[in-house]
């Protein structure tokens, strides 16, 4: 059996029916969206008769890379699906990976859901019954626990490593670090140290996958480079472009599972090959190019910044023809608008909107908003809210900016500000319900009537008129969600309109 065995919990271990961002649903509290619907909306990804699972988190797929691009057999790495360890798992193993997004379920999105409805989320349960399992069958068989993945610095102390059961955390990217982690374990080593951060991997050092994935994704770089203060990717520093060697490796090994919707996925996808902060049209259009070549009928992208499509629209028009030009009736991204305040654009992310300047930021998103909608982009805009010094004034602003935009094909998710580990606030505090003003309510009841209004407009855009009764599931689900939404904002803008 295997030495290594790699899992992850079921709010991330899911077949997604539609679109990634339905993966957001496991921000949602457990009351809300109780676990009979929950599991149909996001069924758990097949498992095969041993245990194991083809389709796991992308995470997953990449540690099992760089486990066999160090030296390990690969007939010694097994990824376990989360319903069935024990199949997998015995007394060859001696090391459990596991990955996670929002283990505690304190990142920034289920931290707004589950100030505004309370209640443990979906994320959090999967995951503490998962590490349960674990405990269970570590008792049985000895092995260590290795945890990583983008949420992996919410267990970095030890005494929440403890009552987690989890032996070790890996913070940040892997390349440099799991190696000699994973051998020291199998080779009883100097275990002393538990919480490990290797340097930054070069492109060279990142393998092509060897296997697919849940989501289709195609990682084609690495990092950021824009600086936002609150930001995750930030830690990564500038962005590092992969080879497309070894993204079309990654396209092919979709392909060859019959996986022809490929979703490439950066921090700022299209600046991809960039050397700088604009956008190079000739090196993004042949990557497109260069994927439809080789097989795929569909690509999407995951994010994107408002500053290319207010700053180089003709870049986006390109774009759009290409994708059309395949019959791709729908595109979008998740852009990060945040907050309509000059001044805090200027304070936490004044690299945003480079090369344009930080108090240009509203126009930036006036403008790249605009760009969208004329090509028919569907932009998911993230909105913080409870920044440190946030002040009512910044909260007034971004609501006149979403005002004036008015987009149709524009929605708008607020999500509560969480100190990430090692970025530069990560020793502030987490913004809550309690702390929120009667603006800040105002706001998410302002962003959620604006998305129900036009999600059957994007839902009809994106599906070509096609399934009609999941329309019909969609607008009574966005609305009794709205409901609720509305219920909770106005009793809150009555509770704290004397502050």
């Amino acid at each position: 059996m295997a030495k290594v065995v790699l899992t992850a919990d079921k709010s991330m271990m899911v077949s997604f029916p539609a679109t990634l961002y339905t993966g957001f649903l496991s921000c949602l509290p457990t009351k809300v969206m109780p676990e009979f619907i929950y599991s149909r909306v996001l069924p758990p990804v097949m498992a095969n008769e041993d245990g194991t699972t083809d389709f796991p988190v992308m995470s997953l797929r990449g540690v099992e890379s760089i486990c066999v691009n160090s030296g390990f057999e690969r007939k010694n790495i097994k990824i376990g699906h989360p319903d069935y360890l024990g199949k997998v798992i015995d007394n060859d193993t001696k090391i459990v990976g596991v990955s996670a997004i929002d283990p505690r379920g304190i990142g920034p999105e289920t931290t707004f859901w589950s100030s505004i409805f309370n209640g443990p989320t979906h994320n959090k349960v999967k995951f503490a019954k998962l590490m349960q399992e674990i405990a269970r069958l570590k008792k049985k068989y000895n092995f260590q626990v290795v945890m990583g993945g983008p949420g992996s610095w919410q267990l970095a102390r030890e005494s929440i490593m403890d009552a987690y059961g989890v032996d070790h955390v890996v913070i940040g990217e892997g390349e440099n670090v799991i190696p000699d982690l994973f051998e020291d374990i199998i080779s009883n080593g100097d275990l002393s140290k538990r919480v490990h951060s290797g340097k930054v991997p070069e492109v060279n050092e990142v393998h092509p996958i060897l296997g697919p994935t849940n989501s289709s994704i195609v990682e084609i770089a690495r990092g950021c480079g824009r600086g936002c203060h609150f930001c995750g990717p930030n830690v990564s520093g500038r962005q590092r472009s992969f080879p497309i060697e070894k993204i079309l490796a990654d396209v092919r090994t979709y392909l060859k599972w019959k996986v022809e919707t490929i979703t490439l996925h950066s921090e700022d996808t299209l600046r991809y090959g960039s050397k700088d902060f604009l956008t190079d049209p000739d090196v993004l259009l042949d990557l497109y190019k260069e994927v439809f070549s080789a097989g795929a009928t569909n690509i999407f992208l995951t994010h994107a910044n408002l500053t290319t499509f207010a700053y180089q629209p003709d870049v986006i028009r390109k774009l759009t023809k290409l994708l059309r030009d395949h019959g791709m009736p729908g595109y979008g991204s998740q852009v990060g608008l945040e907050t309509g305040s000059r001044r805090l654009a200027k304070k936490y992310m004044k690299g945003k909107c480079l090369p344009m300047k930080p108090e240009e930021w509203p126009q930036v998103v006036k403008e790249g908003l605009k760009v969208a909608e004329e090509n028919r982009w569907i932009s998911c805009c993230t909105v913080l809210m409870g920044l440190p010094d946030e002040e009512n004034e910044d909260v007034k602003q971004t609501m006149q900016l979403i005002k004036d935009v008015d987009n149709r094909f524009a929605f708008y998710f607020p999500i509560f500000f969480v100190p990430i580990g090692e970025t530069p606030l990560d020793d502030q505090r987490r913004f809550v319900n309690e702390y929120a003003s009667q603006y800040h309510w105002r706001l998410i009841l302002q962003c959620w009537k604006h998305n129900v209004k036009y999600v059957c407009q994007a839902f009809d855009f994106v599906s070509d008129g096609k399934y009609p009764m999941l329309r019909v599931g969609l607008r009574f689900g966005i609305n009794a969600l709205y409901n609720v939404i509305q219920v909770v904002c106005r009793k809150m803008i009555n509770r704290t309109s004397s502050r």
